[in-house]
């Protein structure tokens, strides 16, 4: 529950920017029966402060909203990753220079072009002026700002330590960021590769298989084409005459997909592939056993105890699977029972960690989760390098898949015309 004491108060406004005057704490209006005299009054006032204080509100919101204008359609949160990067920096060395909230963000507001992101500063502005915490405000933005994000700036105003916070958001952009470019660079090119082969098997198969059956035809050896060129053609006839059913087809597995995934059955199962498939599963897994043991990190250091920090914590992490553990492992700490058991039971998590994680339990968890972090980050490094070292070799597995298939099915009919059976009978293909 929110201390709503005159000191508090009064300590909450001073800190961002504003200077009061005085605070008196509202009391409860006495029953008809006690002051029926009065009840007009009272209630007069009371309207009349309201309005006044809505009208207060709705001036200042729109002098700081001057100039944004939202344009009727928005995709996505309409803020690129760079600007919540660049806010954030800003922010921090504006905080980090003595600015009070107030004056750092009316700062930031100024000097932002993006009118989405202009729209969510001013909003949070007026959260300040009416008493609510930034982190409140940014509640209301998920798709700009991430639940980690949140929880790090809510622990700096709940501990005063608001600039200590920013530069930790700002480390975690910035990994986050530094991770996805590793990973698109690792990708780029593979995926360039196996698409260009697709579409040369594709135009290969859709104008080749024609004129190569043409050209049987014509030299009367129309019963030698191969068996698997002669099956693949009539199934690339049979897809291009009746496509509309095969487009039903695949219309009908992605519904039938999407409504499985919609299930609690069906997200918990797709959230474990993600854990347990090839190559990537190790990187997933170790992402969000970052994101939750920092932010258990941040409650720690805010003097929460255990159980809080892990409800407060959980609330980053999106995968069903891991809510499941985090839940299986608060039960058992109200039991008295290990927490970190629930861990233990899956074989894909990283066993450094969890032993990690059972030395804390059984000295100072809150020292502890510091190691446990840095840990983690030299551990996802690994797991990239060696993520980036195996992209390749699968992407030429691949490419060597459909190189081969091409062969077979395209070019050694082809060169039967030309060169005859001999080459491919010396060979017993």
């Amino acid at each position: 529950m929110t201390d709503t004491s005159q000191a508090n108060v009064m300590k909450r406004l001073k800190d961002n920017g504003l200077t009061p005057i005085n605070v008196k704490l509202s009391r409860n209006i006495l029953s008809q029966s006690a002051r029926p005299e009065k009840k007009n009054q009272v209630t007069s006032a009371t309207v009349s402060r309201l309005n006044e204080q809505m009208e207060q509100a709705r001036a200042k919101k729109k002098v700081l909203k001057q100039d944004v204008q939202i344009p009727f359609l928005k995709f996505g949160s309409g803020v690129k990753y760079e600007e919540i990067l660049a806010f954030t920096q800003n922010f921090h060395l504006l905080k980090k220079a003595g600015f009070t909230n107030v004056r750092a963000l009316t700062t930031l507001l100024e000097n932002t072009q993006n009118p989405y992101l202009r729209e969510i500063i001013a909003d949070i502005l007026n959260g300040i002026e009416s008493g609510e915490y930034i982190y409140s405000t940014m509640e209301h933005y998920p798709k700009v700002f991430s639940p980690l994000y949140i929880n790090i700036i809510k622990v700096g105003e709940m501990s005063d330590s608001l600039a200590d916070s920013l530069a930790q958001a700002l480390k975690s952009l910035e990994d986050n960021r530094d991770i996805k470019r590793k990973v698109r660079k690792a990708i780029m090119q593979p995926a360039i590769t196996i698409l260009a082969l697709i579409i040369m098997s594709i135009v290969a198969v859709v104008y080749g298989l024609p004129v190569m059956k043409n050209l049987y035809t014509e030299l009367g050896v129309e019963d030698q084409i191969p068996a698997a060129t002669l099956a693949f053609a009539n199934f690339v006839e049979v897809l291009g005459h009746y496509w509309y059913i095969s487009a039903v087809i695949i219309a009908g597995l992605i519904a039938a997909f999407i409504t499985w995934y919609r299930t609690p059955n069906g997200r918990f199962a797709v959230d474990k592939f993600k854990y347990t498939m090839p190559i990537f599963g190790q990187l997933m897994i170790r992402l969000d056993l970052q994101k939750f043991l920092r932010a258990m990190q941040l409650n720690l250091e805010n003097n929460a105890k255990l159980d809080e920090s892990m409800e407060v914590s959980k609330s980053v992490i999106k995968n069903y699977l891991f809510l499941a553990i985090v839940e299986s492992a608060q039960n058992n700490l109200s039991q008295g029972l290990s927490w970190v058991e629930p861990f233990e039971q899956y074989e894909f998590m990283p066993s450094m960690t969890i032993e990690m994680l059972k030395i804390g339990m059984e000295t100072d968890i809150k020292s502890m989760m510091y190691k446990i972090t840095d840990y983690i980050s030299q551990d996802i490094e690994i797991t990239m390098a060696r993520i980036m070292a195996t992209i390749p070799q699968v992407s030429m597995a691949i490419a060597g898949v459909f190189i081969i298939a091409f062969m077979i099915i395209v070019l050694k009919p082809i060169m039967e015309v030309y060169m005859g059976n001999f080459l491919f009978d010396a060979y017993g293909i």
